[in-house]
């Protein structure tokens, strides 16, 4: 049985997620990057995350020589900079502030969280490259999370936990 792809996308967009912006440089120094919403962590011992790229994104050739990359989870006042790291071409850090970060990866000042990884493995996944990185250094911030839901941006105030 093979799944129609309009169904899998509208059912795909029913779940809700976050916004994160995916950075590194190439070996000239030139600063990458990329949104994705299809984020994980994978492992607290060693401390691992993944994150898909699409082959078809300009930046995948770099993301695949690169040694390390930097995940950067977006807060709702943040939505400007998902939508520009969304599009194709042009300088998509022109105007908004990145810092070197550790290990001099570009990571977005004010980021919910800032994930600086070595990249340990790379899995093709059909139109995706699934990256798997190590996680070398975290800053965490205070904020409301940007999230994607029905295939656009939302703000959902954070209130009280259920539980």
């Amino acid at each position: 049985m093979t799944v129609e792809t309009q169904t899998l996308k509208q059912a795909l967009a029913k779940y809700v997620t976050g916004i994160t912006v995916v950075t590194t440089t190439d070996s000239a120094g030139r600063r990458w990057g990329f949104t994705a919403s299809s984020f994980t962590p994978v492992s607290l011992d060693p401390p691992q995350i993944l994150v898909c790229i699409a082959r078809s994104a300009q930046c995948h050739a770099t993301f695949m020589e690169t040694d390390e990359f930097a995940v950067n989870v977006l807060t709702n006042q943040q939505e400007a900079v998902a939508e520009r790291f969304a599009r194709r071409g042009g300088d998509k850090f022109a105007g908004f502030p990145f810092e070197a970060g550790s290990h001099g990866l570009p990571v977005l000042d004010k980021a919910l969280a800032v994930f600086e990884c070595e990249t340990r493995d790379r899995f093709p996944a059909g139109d995706h490259t699934i990256l798997l990185g190590e996680v070398s250094n975290v800053r965490v911030s205070n904020g409301v999370p940007a999230l994607y839901f029905d295939r656009k941006l939302r703000r959902v105030p954070c209130s009280q936990p259920l539980l």
